[in-house]
C-alpha cells in the first residue's frame, strides 16, 4: 500500500510540474510575440500629402545657371548656327580690267554668275570663262532692257527667269536683318543690293562704287558677320561684313544706264534676293 502511494504521489507531482511549465511556456511565447507600445507603427491622422504638396527640391543657382547657358546654346544651334556654303567666287572685272565700263559696272552680273555655279555645283568658274558668262548676261540685258549699267533686284530676277531659266528665285522688298538671316540659315544664296561706300571695304578703289551687289554665302553668329562673295575686289571671296553694318548699307537702288543720286544714309529701302536649289 506505501509502494502504491508513493507510485501516486509521484505521478501527481509530474503532473503538476507538467502543466505548470506548459502554462510558463505558453507565458514566455506571448511575450516573444507582443511588441511594446513604443514599437507599434504611429497612424497619422494627416491624410497624405498631394503631388502639389509634396516637398520641391531646392534647385542650386549653379543648376539654374547651367540650364540657362544649355537652352541659350540650343536655341543658338536651332535658329542661329553658323553656315558657309560652298560658292565658287568671281570678280567682276576677271582681268583686272576695271576701266572697261562693263566690268566696272558688273557687280550684278558677277553676283548672278556665282550663283547659278552654286546652283550647277562647280567648285571654280576660270578668269575667261566668268568673262565670257559676264558679257553675255551685260548683251541680254542691253538687248531686253535696254540698259545694263546698274540693274535692281526685280530685273535680276528676270534674268534668272529668263535668261538663265531659273526659278528657284525670290525678290523681298522691305527686307529685316532677321529675314536674311533666316533665308541663310535655310539653305540659300541671298544677292543684297547696297550703297557701295556705305559698306567701307578697305579694298575698294577710292571714291568706291554707288550702285553695288554681293552675295551672302554664310553667317557667324558668335561673330554677328556675314561673310558674302564681293564680287568688288578680287580679295572678296569669304569677304566678311558686320552684320549690322552690311545690313544699313543695302539700298534698292533704281535700274538705269548711269548710276542713281547718292542715298540718304538712314533712309534705304531694303530688298533681297533668295536663291534656292
Amino acid at each position: 500500500m506505501k509502494i502504491k502511494k508513493k507510485i501516486w504521489y509521484l505521478i501527481f507531482v509530474t503532473l503538476v510540474f507538467l502543466i505548470a511549465g506548459s502554462f510558463f511556456v505558453v507565458f514566455l511565447k506571448k511575450q516573444n510575440q507582443t511588441p511594446n507600445d513604443s514599437s507599434q507603427p504611429q497612424i497619422s491622422n494627416v491624410a497624405n500629402p498631394t503631388a502639389a504638396e509634396q516637398p520641391q527640391p531646392i534647385q542650386s543657382a549653379a543648376a539654374a545657371e547651367f540650364q540657362s547657358a544649355s537652352a541659350t546654346i540650343k536655341n543658338i544651334s536651332s535658329t542661329d548656327r553658323k553656315i558657309l556654303q560652298t560658292v565658287p567666287f568671281v570678280v567682276q572685272a576677271p582681268f583686272g580690267n576695271w576701266k572697261d565700263s562693263n566690268f566696272q559696272n558688273a557687280c550684278e552680273e558677277a553676283s548672278m554668275v556665282m550663283a547659278m555655279g552654286w546652283v550647277k555645283k562647280e567648285k571654280t568658274i576660270s578668269p575667261t570663262e566668268a568673262q565670257k558668262r559676264i558679257l553675255a548676261v551685260i548683251n541680254w540685258e542691253n538687248k531686253n532692257f535696254g540698259y545694263s549699267t546698274d540693274t535692281n533686284a526685280v530685273d535680276m530676277e528676270k534674268v534668272f527667269q529668263q535668261y538663265f531659266e531659273y526659278k528657284n528665285i525670290s525678290v523681298k522688298e522691305n527686307v529685316t536683318l532677321e529675314e536674311i538671316k533666316t533665308e541663310i540659315q535655310k539653305g540659300r544664296l541671298v544677292i543684297v543690293p547696297a550703297f557701295g561706300r556705305a559698306l567701307k571695304n578697305p579694298n575698294f578703289t577710292p571714291p568706291d562704287p554707288i550702285a553695288h551687289m554681293l552675295t551672302i554665302i554664310g553667317y557667324d553668329p558668335i561673330a554677328k558677320k556675314f561673310t558674302t562673295n564681293d564680287p568688288g575686289t578680287r580679295k572678296g571671296e569669304g569677304y566678311q561684313y558686320d552684320e549690322t553694318l552690311l545690313f544699313d548699307a543695302i539700298w534698292e537702288y533704281p535700274s538705269g544706264k548711269t548710276d542713281p543720286a547718292l542715298p540718304t544714309l538712314g533712309k534705304m529701302k531694303k530688298a533681297m534676293l533668295s536663291i534656292s536649289k
